[in-house]
């Protein structure tokens, strides 16, 4: 189950369109995890992704009214953030910055080797491969939904769906056939 499934009732709606601090409080704390995870995921940066996550309750908040209500809250929240992930990627033309993956991280005196963690590998790709990837198998969207944030044809969607599992195989077996020399 998704956690944008959720959705907010009526009179939090109201509060959150007036300002009252304790509904967009409530809002932000069942949405906040979700939103963050979605937008690290797509921009693969801490900083970009919180920046994203705030811009996301702005808007969200100051455009509560225009939430229709036919589709969860969450959905539409998810929209916003989606597009505001999307917006930052066309900004940067080159490839985001991302947290120095090729070294081993400490984790509670366990070595952590990051060579086959989803985060990395998410990493290596291009932002809008990487951000497609995500949408289609992640966030479950179609082709077509994806097509439409990117305003391009579907098949720009499954076009760069299938170079991003090409590089990720391609990545695979170069690390497979590395750790198979060193034996």
């Amino acid at each position: 189950m998704s956690y944008f499934n959720q959705t907010i009732d009526d009179i939090t709606k109201a509060q959150v369109s007036k300002g009252k601090q304790k509904a967009c409080r409530q809002v932000y704390d069942a949405f906040s995890t979700p939103v963050y995870n979605l937008a690290y995921k797509m921009l693969q940066n801490r900083d970009d992704a919180f920046d994203v996550m705030q811009n996301a309750f702005i808007t969200a908040f100051q455009k509560v009214s225009q939430w229709s209500g036919d589709v969860a809250f969450g959905f539409w929240l998810r929209k916003i953030t989606i597009n505001q992930c999307l917006d930052l990627i066309k900004k940067n033309h080159q490839q985001l910055t991302v947290e120095s993956p090729e070294k081993a991280r400490d984790i509670g005196g366990i070595n952590y080797d990051m060579q086959h963690d989803a985060n990395y590998l998410l990493s290596q790709l291009p932002p809008i491969s990487r951000s497609i990837l995500w949408l289609y198998e992640v966030e479950g969207l179609t082709h077509q939904e994806i097509a439409d944030l990117y305003q391009m044809s579907s098949s720009f969607s499954k076009s760069q769906l299938s170079r991003s599992k090409q590089l990720l195989r391609e990545w695979l077996q170069n690390q497979e056939e590395r750790n198979e020399h060193k034996l």
